[in-house]
C-alpha cells in the first residue's frame, strides 16, 4: 500500500510591499515621538531643509570651496528630493551578486557630466542676457512633465507609454562607452537630472549666470555637483542590496513619490506664469489696503517659507512695502514674481517698497523666484465706485 506524505505547511510570508510600508510607517512614528514627547522639532527641520533656510549665500560672491560646502549640505536635500529617482535605477540591476556600486557610479557620473556642460552654458550665456520669468517658469514645467512620463512609465498604467524611452541616441552611447543593458538607464537619467529644477542647483546656476564666464560658471556647477554626490551616491548603493521582492515595492513608492514631486514641480512653473495648477490658501489672514488720497498703501512681513496675503483695491495704485528680518530672508524667498503685473522683485533684509496698479478684480497668486513660496493679492471693488 502506498501512502502519500504531506508536505509541511509552508510559513506564509509577508508581502514585500506591506514590509516597505512598515519600515515608512516606523519611520514616520519615530518623528512622531520624537516631535510630540521628546519636544524635537523633527518636522520644522524637514521644512527649513527642504526650503534651505540652513545654505550659505551666495549672493554676495563664493569660491569652489563654498561651492563644494554648498554642495555637501544640498546632498541631504537631494536624497530627500530625489532619492526615489537614484533608488529606482539602483534596484534596476542585471545581478544582485555583482556590480551594485555601478548604477549609482553610472548615475553621478551622468550628473556630473550634465551639471559641468550646463554651468558652462548658463556662465557664457551670462555674458549676453539673464534668466526672464518666462524661463524660469518654463525649466521646472519641462521638468515636471518629464518626471510625470516617467513615472506612469515606471508604473506601467499606459501601455502606449512603455514604448516612451528618454534616452540619447545608441551610436553616441557607444562612443561613451556605456553599452552594457541595466547601467545605461541610471546614466541617462543623471544626464537628464541637469534639466530637472531643483532648488539648490537652480540658486548655483544663476551664480554661474553672474560668472558671465563658461570656464568659471562650468567649474562652479563642477564643484557643487561633487559636493552632492557622497549622499546620492551612498543612498543608491544602500539600495542595490534590497530584495529582489521589496526592490518592485519601493519602485512602485519611488515611481509615485516621483509624480507627486512632478506634479508640485509643474504648479511651481505654471505659478511662475501665472497659472495656477494647484490650490493656492492664504497664509493667514489678508492684509488691507489703507486709502491715502489717491494711493493706496499695504505692509507686510515675510517669513522664511510663508509670504502673507494681501488685499487692495482695483484702478488705484498700491504702495506695497514688503518687510524682510535678517534671520527671516533667505535664498528661496528673497525674489518675488507677480506674473499678472509683470512684477520681478528682489529683496534684501529691511523694507522694500513695490507699486503697481491692478485694472481687474480678481485673486492673483504671486510666489517666490523658484515657484515653493506662494500666497495671494486679491483685487475688490474700487470704493469710490460703491458709494
Amino acid at each position: 500500500m502506498m501512502t502519500v506524505q504531506e508536505k509541511p505547511a509552508s510559513k506564509k510570508r509577508t508581502p514585500a510591499w506591506v514590509k516597505v510600508l512598515i519600515g515608512a510607517g516606523t519611520l514616520v512614528l519615530t518623528g512622531l515621538v520624537l516631535q510630540v514627547i521628546f519636544h524635537i522639532p523633527v518636522t520644522g527641520f524637514v521644512k527649513d531643509l527642504f526650503y534651505m533656510k540652513y545654505l550659505p549665500n551666495l549672493e554676495d560672491g563664493a569660491n569652489f570651496g563654498i561651492l563644494l560646502g554648498f554642495g555637501l549640505l544640498t546632498s541631504i536635500h537631494c536624497v530627500g528630493m530625489c532619492g526615489g529617482l537614484v533608488l529606482s535605477q539602483s534596484i534596476e540591476k542585471p545581478d544582485a551578486n555583482k556590480h551594485v556600486v555601478l548604477p549609482s557610479a553610472f548615475y553621478n557620473a551622468g550628473r556630473l557630466i550634465s551639471y559641468t556642460v550646463i554651468g558652462g552654458l548658463i556662465g557664457g550665456l551670462g555674458q549676453t542676457l539673464a534668466l526672464s520669468g518666462v524661463l524660469k517658469g518654463l525649466i521646472p514645467i519641462i521638468g515636471g512633465v518629464f518626471m510625470i512620463l516617467m513615472a506612469v512609465n515606471m508604473l506601467g498604467i499606459f501601455s502606449g507609454l512603455r514604448r516612451l524611452h528618454f534616452g540619447l541616441p545608441k551610436g553616441l552611447l557607444k562612443k561613451l562607452g556605456i553599452g552594457r543593458p541595466g547601467y545605461r538607464s541610471p546614466f541617462i537619467l543623471g544626464l537628464l537630472t541637469g534639466l530637472m529644477p531643483c532648488g539648490p542647483m537652480q540658486i548655483v546656476q544663476i551664480y554661474a549666470l553672474g560668472t558671465k564666464s563658461i570656464l568659471i560658471g562650468a567649474l562652479s556647477m563642477l564643484c557643487f555637483a561633487v559636493g552632492t554626490m557622497p549622499g546620492l551616491f551612498g543612498f543608491g548603493v544602500l539600495g542595490s542590496y534590497i530584495s529582489k521582492g521589496a526592490s518592485r515595492a519601493i519602485l512602485r513608492i519611488s515611481a509615485f513619490l516621483v509624480a507627486v514631486l512632478g506634479v508640485v514641480m509643474l504648479s511651481r512653473g505654471m505659478a511662475l506664469l501665472g497659472v495656477q495648477v494647484l490650490p493656492v490658501q492664504a497664509d493667514g489672514e489678508y492684509r488691507k489696503a489703507d486709502l491715502h488720497g489717491s494711493v493706496q498703501t499695504v505692509s507686510i512681513e515675510i517669513g522664511t517659507d510663508s509670504f502673507q496675503a494681501i488685499e487692495v483695491y482695483e484702478g488705484i495704485p498700491v504702495e506695497w512695502t514688503i518687510h524682510a528680518g535678517e534671520e527671516a530672508i533667505n535664498d528661496c524667498n528673497n525674489e518675488i514674481i507677480v506674473p499678472e503685473f509683470g512684477l520681478d522683485v528682489k529683496l534684501a533684509a529691511g523694507d522694500t517698497l513695490v507699486t503697481f496698479t491692478p485694472q481687474e478684480q480678481g485673486d492673483y497668486v504671486y510666489t517666490c523666484w523658484m515657484g515653493m513660496i506662494k500666497s495671494k493679492i486679491r483685487v475688490i471693488d474700487n470704493p469710490a465706485l460703491l458709494t
